[in-house]
């Protein structure tokens, strides 16, 4: 697909590249025509009579050519009605039928408008004035041999085509790279879409596959009780509970990546909403025998956030810690403030992440090795998290030691004028804590 692409991009931007090379040859050797030529044809549109031929007898008429005239390379011929020359400097450059041949275009020309000509391999810029005497018309021909000049000009001209030849060539090693460069994110994104789409087909699947074979032996069987079918039904419910929680899921990540999912940004107290969610899980850590603790420096650190995606974001990270926390471990929660930035921590004593999957554990659909953490989910809660951090210009890290624990680090601006801001309720602006509706990870 992208290959079509690829190859039309690259002549398209070969093309353009040419054109602009070739407008660039075109523009230098036309002004470089009207420089080389400005001299010589003002000499010649200066040229009179007088400074080229020797005017005799009381009729003026133009008696010799004047070797002491103003230009050496200016020559000169007088023109009768019928095209034949009476005075000539050409003389020694052309035959008598050569320069009849060679004015000839020359006698019905407008005055003053100068015509190249090329004789014997040289080259002349001629122009015709009708001089009027007593004896009667004649026909001043005036010219100026450019053969430097054309000289010059033809050596320019080849110099361009060579270079615009090899400019060609490497137009389309440039023409290729600019398209491929091009190319790199939308082929980025693409692969993104189609891992997204497998990734997400593959965890559908799963729930979906269960669903199916514990409905069709609750239908192979129909005279079992209720009572009998219980474990099945559970299955079927936590794989619905599943089910649905990777869907919202998807459907946040979807929005997210089309920009159709803003937040609403107003101030709020970071410590007012951890202390909220923390309540739940500080019960249920001591209901599994775990330690939680929850530290913070200050009662209150005013951020601009939008409430519900911090709720969530908040929900993710205890949730994660929760779940990979063994019995009799710890878990730490601190907010505090470091510099310009809220910095909320949630450490915990669990397995850890391997060094080598650090780098992916934002990463969609990542999971850690199941056999050993003992634990399966979506792979999509700290995906959620991390947009949720960068939505609010803030940044999300991670650090990790095998068997010893994980620590994620959330940084979030402060409001700038803290001091101005009045601090917000914390009774109906909050929202309440259900962990069964709320985005989870399984990464650790």
């Amino acid at each position: 697909m992208f290959k079509k692409t690829l190859i039309q991009l690259t002549l398209i931007n070969a093309a353009l590249l040419i054109l602009m090379l070739a407008l660039l040859g075109g523009t230098i050797y036309f002004y470089e025509k009207s420089i080389t030529f400005r001299n010589s044809d003002t000499i010649l549109k200066n040229a009179t009579p007088a400074r080229v031929f020797v005017m005799r007898g009381p009729s003026r008429m133009p008696g010799a050519v004047d070797p002491g005239m103003h230009d050496p390379r200016l020559v000169g011929a007088i023109m009768d009605k019928n095209n034949n020359p009476l005075v000539s400097s050409f003389g020694n450059l052309l035959s008598d039928d050569e320069t009849k041949q060679f004015f000839k275009p020359l006698m019905t020309s407008a005055n003053d408008k100068i015509i190249e000509k090329k004789a014997h391999g040289s080259y002349y810029h001629v122009l015709s004035r009708t001089l009027e005497l007593n004896s009667g018309s004649f026909t001043v021909i005036y010219g100026i041999d450019v053969s430097p000049e054309m000289n010059l000009l033809h050596t320019l001209l080849s110099i361009i085509l060579y270079g615009l030849a090899i400019g060609a060539a490497l137009s389309l090693v440039a023409g290729y790279y600019l398209a491929r460069r091009a190319l790199r994110p939308i082929q980025n994104a693409w692969d993104k879409q189609n891992r997204f789409v497998a990734d997400a087909s593959h965890e559908l699947r799963t729930p979906l596959s269960i669903l199916q074979l514990k409905i069709e032996g609750l239908l192979k069987q129909p005279r079992r009780r209720i009572q009998d079918t219980g474990e099945d039904i559970a299955v079927m419910l936590d794989e619905t509970r599943r089910l649905s929680k990777l869907v919202g899921n998807l459907l946040t990540l979807a929005r997210s990546d089309a920009n159709r999912l803003e937040v609403s940004l107003k101030p709020l107290d970071l410590v007012s909403v951890l202390e909220k969610v923390s309540e739940p899980f500080s019960e249920m850590a001591e209901l599994e025998e775990k330690s939680f603790s929850l530290k913070k420096d200050s009662a209150s650190i005013m951020i601009l956030a939008d409430e519900q995606r911090i709720h969530q974001l908040l929900v993710i990270l205890l949730d994660n810690a929760m779940k990979f926390t063994p019995k009799g471990g710890r878990i730490i929660v601190t907010c505090d403030k470091e510099n310009r930035m809220a910095r909320l921590s949630v450490s915990d004593s669990g397995l850890g992440i391997a060094e080598a999957d650090l780098p992916h554990v934002f990463d969609r659909f990542f999971q850690a090795d199941t056999s050993r953490t003992g634990q399966k989910g979506t792979g999509l809660g700290l995906s959620i998290a991390e947009w949720i951090a960068n939505k609010h210009s803030g940044k999300i890290e991670v650090s990790s030691t095998l068997h010893k624990g994980t620590t994620f680090t959330v940084h979030l601006p402060l409001v700038k004028k803290e001091n101005e801001t009045k601090r917000l309720t914390s009774g109906d602006s909050l929202h309440q804590y259900k962990i069964e509706g709320e985005d989870t990870d399984d990464k650790s």
